[in-house]
């Protein structure tokens, strides 16, 4: 199955859309892609893009998941948020540019609107630069949730 783009999997809009491409996409697992480069806004001239970014490449990677659940109903993407995150470990402060990194997430928790996902983030030679377990917090209707109402 040829994935959908980007821009119908997730919410975020360049230039926050962090990740460049979703190499797959199944119901508890996926995988993304991006190469660093220096107009990522987050991008540290003469350094490179901060390890800690590592995080959001993560929980985007996440989204990619729900993403296909909304794409699949025929709904747009939603929101979802990121509550924490347990043990993240970085081999390098920096990564550099151009960088092709691979991130992995497989959800090892399912509380219905609550989830734990173990992720990791590779050089392209499979090397796991970082590593994390996310726990994020999907409501089923979001607005309700910003409105204040029960999601």
């Amino acid at each position: 199955m040829t994935l959908p783009s980007l821009g119908a999997l997730i919410a975020h809009r360049l230039p926050m859309r962090l990740i460049d491409s979703a190499l797959e996409v199944g119901p508890d697992r996926a995988l993304a892609e991006l190469t660093v480069r220096a107009d990522n806004p987050l991008f540290v001239a003469g350094k490179g893009l901060p390890a800690y970014v590592g995080l959001e490449l993560m929980a985007q990677t996440i989204g990619l998941i729900d993403g296909m659940k909304c794409y699949l109903d025929g709904v747009p993407a939603k929101v979802g948020f990121l509550l924490g995150c347990r043990r993240y470990t970085a081999e390098l402060n920096y990564l550099r540019e151009g960088m092709r990194l691979v991130i992995s997430v497989e959800m090892v928790f399912n509380g219905g609107e609550m989830f734990m996902f173990e992720c990791q983030m590779a050089g392209e030679d499979g090397h796991v630069i970082a590593t994390a377990n996310l726990n994020v917090y999907a409501p089923r209707d979001p607005r309700k949730f910003f409105e204040g109402g029960v999601a």
